[in-house]
């Protein structure tokens, strides 16, 4: 028998679902809700609470193999954004779902603290042997430029949002006692230095950033620390750099 697309309207709420059917043994019009009523959860949830009298149901297009249908059905979702709009009682296109935060959230729980399995890390090795990776060290100067315009701006994920206190408390928390950095209390070398120095010529900082900086030290007080050396008080920010380098122990 022909696969075919349908459309399910539920009156009183004004929600839609779109499928396919490619199982059907009859004719579709014999098919769609006489005895297909979806495989959808949340039709067959309405159906329970509201009856299937509450529904209208209509096949919109007939297709001679089971992939036309499939590959039209998905283009459907797509061009509809079912995904997207609350409207649509579509739960994924072609497989891909949509996460919520409460699922995210079941993934997370099941997965905290639970040690991976000899035979899992050794999937994950041999899923990574061949494959470039993507680090500091053999990203091309075309790459990182591309991913700071693609990261700049509202194209990064973390544009607009403010750190709330208890989420610096959380990673301030988090990074004590860690494994102290190996270049920690190293000089740089001149080398270094200098490609420091011709990296950041000519980088200006986004007005908008800028803008938030300033917008957010309006108004507070500098907090200064006191050098014995020169006698003076030093801005804090500052004074890590200043202490035994005041120019007072130099004369």
């Amino acid at each position: 028998m022909q696969p075919y697309t349908y459309l399910i309207k539920h009156t009183p709420t004004g929600k839609v679902y779109y499928g396919v059917r490619t199982a059907n043994k009859v004719e579709p019009h014999d098919d769609l809700w006489k005895y297909y009523f979806t495989s959808s959860p949340g039709v067959q949830k309405l159906i329970e609470e509201t009856g299937v009298d509450s529904f209208v149901a209509e096949i919109r297009k007939t297709f001679e193999t089971k992939e036309a249908a499939v590959a039209w059905e998905t283009r459907v979702l797509h061009r509809c954004k079912v995904l997207h709009d609350d409207r649509w009682l579509n739960q994924n296109v072609a497989g891909y779902i949509v996460p919520t935060e409460e699922s995210n959230k079941k993934i997370s729980d099941y997965h905290k603290d639970r040690p991976k399995t000899d035979e899992h890390k050794k999937n994950l090795s041999e899923s990574q042997k061949g494959k470039p990776k993507v680090n500091s060290k053999n990203q091309t100067p075309e790459y990182r430029a591309l991913m700071s315009t693609l990261k700049s701006g509202e194209g990064n994920g973390r544009y607009g949002k403010e750190v709330s206190e208890e989420t610096r408390r959380r990673i301030s928390d988090a990074k004590k006692g860690k494994q102290i950095a190996h270049n920690k209390g190293v000089p740089m070398s001149e080398e270094q230095k200098q490609k420091l120095s011709e990296r950041m010529k000519g980088r200006k900082v986004d007005p908008e950033v800028l803008a938030r900086r300033v917008a957010a030290q309006t108004g507070l007080k500098r907090i200064k620390l006191y050098c014995v050396h020169c006698d003076r008080h030093i801005a804090q920010g500052w004074f890590h750099r200043h202490g035994a380098n005041c120019a007072s122990l130099k004369l």
